[in-house]
């Protein structure tokens, strides 16, 4: 039975009168005397007090010191008070799980009070759901590697750091490792503060003392990733049936770097962190497993463009693919990249190119916040990988490619049922520089518009000899638009009356590129004088981004 349970039936006080220490006139209140008083008798009647002898002070200044006088306590409680949230006596031999009052959020009535318990129920998944760490002590056996990494980690999201703690271990592991991600902290930093922090602790505290200690005990959270060896010049990844060369097939560069003692070190690697996993992690919590299904069941007002599914690219596809259309669970993404120097301008010339994907399916105020974008792939530098660029993407699109033909089972946290969730690449955002990367068509020269093509009005500058797009998009204005007949703001002298040129169809763009070389076949890219189409790219001809738009 609980402490203030016990105040209540036996005394009849209020159930806080733990803080409420003084009246209106600053005397102490005779309830809190009294109380008091009874918590020194509970203690002593503990099996702990009668062994040791020594009760910890739980006033707001003590840390749980121990002392053997019990009047040192009581004078301390009279000046102090109890310390914050004490309601539960866990340091004088009261249990956690018993009879907590209805609607006290400072005692644990199970482990759904506490937020760091659900989010190891959400990160294991529902084969683990109704097991606790009770369940664990009364096994027969040992548990199999998975149940013993779920079970270590729900004890330490109940264990204190210290007795009296209302931390526990995992919360200041959790605090500890995103702060150090927060700000960009280094590690030998990070280890002299969990350094200071355990001396700082009372003497039996589960306070790590390194960064490596820490990270040991989020290590069940973590998200699969994999490190894939390149060839230093791009040419093919060192993968599946290419894993086990040492030397680069085609260009015959050395896949290692010659280190002493025999260690071999890749010269590039790739990381890849698969996307599966992260989504269905987003069904798998209850915090975000509704807004999954926002672009359904959230009606908007029509002609009002308020999500990308409002957009005629998503209903083009919604129409083409009625079946991938007709579960709202299916996931649309959307695929971004773009180079960037992590040295700064400071540093020494390297450019690293991430991929993000965005699952698009929720709502307008979280598909771009930082939680929701997720780095699939971290291409290495020194170098951009300009047309090499789909050697780096084979991972990715093997994975995207299993989502859109076969799907992943995945837990529904809310309906407590497994569905086939699918997944489909709509769109990609990028700058011009890597639209051309990514979609195989150049951005440089004459015809590098890729709406105009053949048919561009670009000219060449008298004195600069640069290539210019001035004045040649007009033409997409209505008919009736004023600019059309400006004659003062563009060109001097001229008025626009030509129609757009035509927008080619998906079958014919196919016939225009289907003939070209692919990166990832180690062939050369050539450029044909009627068009800047160069290679075909990695998405086209496959049952991703091309057959969206009819590509394949």
């Amino acid at each position: 039975m609980v402490m203030y349970l016990c105040v209540d039936l036996e005394m009849n006080l209020d159930p806080d009168w733990m803080y409420k220490r003084l009246d209106s006139d600053n005397y102490l209140r005779e309830t809190f005397v009294e109380g008091v008083k009874e918590f020194i008798t509970y203690t002593c009647e503990r099996e702990y007090y009668k062994q040791s002898k020594l009760m910890n002070c739980p006033c707001i200044k003590c840390k749980l010191v121990p002392y053997k006088d019990v009047d040192t306590i009581r004078i301390h409680l009279y000046m102090h008070g109890f310390r914050p949230n004490y309601y539960c006596w866990s340091c004088h031999g009261e249990e956690y799980f018993e009879g907590t009052r209805e609607g006290d959020e400072s005692s644990s009535s199970g482990l759904d009070s506490n937020p760091y318990t659900n989010m190891i129920m959400d990160a294991f998944g529902p084969q683990f759901e109704g097991l606790n760490e009770e369940g664990f002590q009364n096994l027969e056996e040992e548990p199999h590697p998975e149940a013993k990494k779920f079970f270590d980690m729900l004890l330490n999201a109940q264990k204190p750091l210290y007795d009296g703690c209302k931390e526990s271990l995992l919360s200041v592991a959790s605090r500890v490792t995103n702060l150090k991600c927060e700000y960009n902290i280094p590690h030998r930093a990070v280890d002299g503060f969990t350094s200071l922090m355990r001396d700082i602790c009372p003497e039996k505290s589960n306070m790590t003392d390194t960064f490596r200690a820490t990270k040991k005990l989020l290590k069940g959270l973590e998200l699969p990733h994999q490190k894939i060896d390149v060839c230093p010049n791009g040419c093919l990844l060192f993968w599946k049936d290419q894993s086990h060369p040492q030397n680069c097939p085609v260009c015959n560069e050395d896949r290692y770097k010659k280190k002493a003692k025999g260690k071999r070190v890749p010269k590039k690697q790739l990381i890849y962190f698969p996307v599966t996993p992260r989504l269905q992690r987003l069904y798998a919590v209850k915090a975000t497993v509704t807004e999954m299904r926002w672009h359904v069941e959230n009606p908007r007002e029509e002609g009002i463009m308020a999500h990308p599914c409002d957009g005629e690219v998503w209903k083009h596809f919604d129409n083409t693919y009625k079946e991938f259309a007709a579960e709202p669970c299916n996931v649309r993404l959307g695929l971004c990249t773009d180079g960037f120097s992590p040295f700064g301008n400071s540093g020494k010339s390297y450019s690293c190119w991430p991929v993000i994907l965005t699952p698009y399916n929720l709502s307008p105020g979280l598909c771009m916040k930082r939680p929701f974008l997720f780095l699939s792939l971290i291409i290495p530098g020194p170098k951009s990988p300009k047309g090499k660029l789909d050697v780096y993407l084979q991972p990715l699109v093997e994975e995207l490619k299993q989502l859109w033909n076969v799907g992943a089972m995945t837990y529904y946290v809310s309906k407590k049922q497994n569905f086939n969730m699918k997944a489909a690449l709509v769109w990609t955002v990028s700058d011009f520089l890597a639209y051309g990367m990514l979609s195989g068509c150049s951005t440089a020269g004459r015809l590098a518009c890729p709406y105009c093509m053949e048919n561009t009005k670009s000219f060449t500058l008298k004195h600069g000899h640069k290539q210019t797009w001035f004045d040649c998009h007009r033409q997409f204005l209505p008919e009736d638009h004023v600019f059309r007949k400006n004659k003062s703001g563009f060109t001097k002298n001229k008025a626009e009356y030509s129609p757009p040129p035509p927008r080619f169809s998906g079958d014919e763009l196919w016939e225009r590129v289907s003939h070209l070389p692919k990166t990832i076949d180690h062939c050369e890219l050539a450029r044909d004088k009627t068009h800047n189409w160069m290679k075909q790219s990695i998405f086209l001809g496959t049952s991703l981004l091309a057959k969206a738009f009819g590509l394949a």
